[in-house]
């Protein structure tokens, strides 16, 4: 039986922390970082160059925390209902993928799902400060607010819940397999947490996803400059991706939406810095 670890906020920020102490001169170089933090000129331009995609995705993120629930009672009222017809698609994949793979194995996606994923989308946004451009870390940017912006618009229209709340779902095929809530179970205070800045019908497409992929299409084009961090952030993408259904999160379908909102969010990205 799985047994819930004593982790909270905390210790995300603790593990997040420990992953940027080693990954800042793995990834980027104690020279180079010296080298930029040493060039005030620079440090002043680098900061004006990136204020209004800062900016834009600050306002974004504001309109997403500040109209959630408002967001939420829209959905309810006009929305069109999609869970029965996302488990029409797939059926029982989830519960599938969680026989799977061996329980055991919350132990390492429940910390990539969570603590992972803080390291994947913050860690770049540093690494790319220092890169010899400042076109990666623009792109960046406007690729976050592009994926929460157009996820923003799909929460408004589409109501849709994870696959752990399929049987409470009205008109849920009772034959339905049973897929375990292994997220809450095993990080029932960070989950707690979490549900204060989302809502439960938020899962298409998985912004999760989205934004991981987002920032493994982002590691491939800047694999030159940054050949390590590549890997890493491969490794980490494809770790929360596999989460995101192990833990019975999200369906499928929804981590299909999110790598297809990823791609055309790194295209839109392109066009905005252009």
């Amino acid at each position: 039986m799985i047994e819930r670890l004593p982790i909270g906020l905390l210790g995300v920020f603790g593990g997040a922390i420990a992953a940027f102490a080693a990954l800042l001169p793995l990834c980027v170089g104690p020279d180079r970082i010296r080298s930029v933090l040493a060039d005030r000129d620079l440090l002043r331009e680098r900061a004006v160059g990136i204020a209004p995609y800062v900016g834009g995705l600050g306002v974004v993120l504001a309109v997403n925390k500040g109209f959630i629930r408002r967001i939420e009672a829209l959905s309810f009222e006009y929305g069109y209902r999609a869970t029965t017809a996302i488990y029409a698609i797939e059926g029982d994949l989830v519960a599938a993928v969680q026989d799977a793979i061996p329980r055991v194995a919350v132990y390492f996606f429940g910390p990539m799902y969570v603590v992972g994923y803080v390291v994947l989308l913050v860690f770049p946004l540093a690494a790319y400060a220092f890169a010899e451009r400042l076109r990666p870390l623009k792109r960046l940017v406007a690729a976050y607010a592009v994926n929460y912006a157009v996820a923003i618009a799909c929460y408004a229209g589409i109501v849709a819940y994870g696959p752990r709340n399929y049987p409470r779902v009205p008109g849920a095929d009772p034959s339905a397999a049973s897929v375990e809530p292994l997220l809450l179970d095993w990080f029932g205070g960070v989950t707690q947490l979490t549900s204060q800045v989302n809502a439960a019908t938020n899962v298409f497409p998985s912004l999760h996803t989205a934004l991981s992929v987002t920032v493994l299409l982002a590691a491939v084009s800047t694999r030159e400059e940054f050949p390590r961090w590549t890997y890493v952030a491969g490794a980490l993408t494809g770790s929360i991706v596999v989460a995101t259904v192990f833990l019975g999160i999200h369906w499928v379908t929804d981590v299909v939406a999110g790598a297809m909102l990823a791609v055309g969010s790194v295209a839109a990205a392109d066009r905005i810095v252009e």
